[in-house]
C-alpha cells in the first residue's frame, strides 16, 4: 500500500485507490476535493477540520504530507488546493464514496454516513464498486449530483 508520501514526478495508474493514498490521507484528500470543488478556491484547515471532524492543527500535518505526496498544492495562509495527480485519485475515491452511498440509499433505503461510505468504498475492489454502480444505473464518469445529509454527494439515488 502507498502512503502519502510518494515523490512528485510519480503518477498513479493504479484501479484501487490504496495503491496511490492510504485511507486516512485519502479521505483528507476527498473532503479538499469536494470543498475547493464547491467553493472554487483552496480549501483552509477550518473547512478541511469542520467536514472531517478534527482539529485544524492536524489538518495542516495531513496538508503537508500530501504536498509532499504532489497530490496537492498547499500554500500556508492561502490552504490547499488538488494538483492534477490528486484530483484523479480523489476524484476516484469520491466516486467509491459515492456508488456506495448511492447503492444504500437506492437498493435499501438507507443512508449511510460519509466516513461509512467512503471505508468501505476505499476497501471495495474496482469489480465491487463497479457492480453497486451498475445496480443503481450510474455509470463512473456521470458526475454527482445531490448531496446527503452531511453535505457529501449522493448520485441521483433520491428522485
Amino acid at each position: 500500500m502507498a502512503s502519502a508520501s510518494g515523490s512528485h514526478g510519480e503518477f498513479c495508474t493504479a484501479t484501487h485507490p490504496n495503491h496511490c493514498v492510504e485511507r486516512g490521507p485519502g479521505r483528507y484528500l476527498t473532503a479538499i476535493y469536494w470543498i475547493a470543488g464547491e467553493s472554487d478556491c483552496r480549501a483552509r484547515p477550518g473547512s478541511i477540520g469542520d467536514r472531517l471532524g478534527v482539529e485544524p492543527a492536524s489538518v495542516t500535518e495531513m496538508f503537508v504530507r500530501l504536498d509532499d505526496a504532489g497530490l496537492v498544492d498547499y500554500e500556508k495562509q492561502r490552504g490547499v488546493v488538488p494538483t492534477d495527480r490528486g484530483e484523479t485519485v480523489a476524484r476516484e475515491l469520491a466516486w467509491r464514496q459515492c456508488a456506495v452511498r448511492t447503492f444504500f440509499a437506492a437498493r435499501l433505503d438507507a443512508e449511510l454516513d460519509a466516513g461509512t461510505a467512503y471505508r468501505i468504498g476505499y476497501t471495495l475492489p474496482e469489480q465491487g464498486v463497479e457492480r453497486l454502480a451498475e445496480l443503481v444505473g450510474h455509470r463512473a464518469e456521470s458526475p454527482c449530483c445531490g448531496a446527503g445529509s452531511d453535505g457529501d454527494c449522493f448520485f441521483g439515488a433520491r428522485s
